[in-house]
């Protein structure tokens, strides 16, 4: 159990720090805003792969 939480504090921690480096993007470059919700949807699908990976192991 203590294996789980620590995945999900770092995925916590790596998701906050995503968005807060995000945040201090400037806001002007519309390529650079592009980039960034591609890696965004990217981080998102990676996250729903692992989730499904781990629920269906817990089964």
């Amino acid at each position: 159990m203590k294996l789980c939480a620590g995945f999900w504090f770092g995925m916590s921690a790596g998701l906050v720090a995503g968005a807060v480096a995000g945040m201090m993007l400037p806001c002007g470059k519309d390529p650079m805003k592009t980039q960034v919700g591609r890696s965004i949807h990217k981080l998102g699908v990676a996250v729903d792969h692992a989730v499904d990976n781990i629920v269906s192991e817990m089964r």
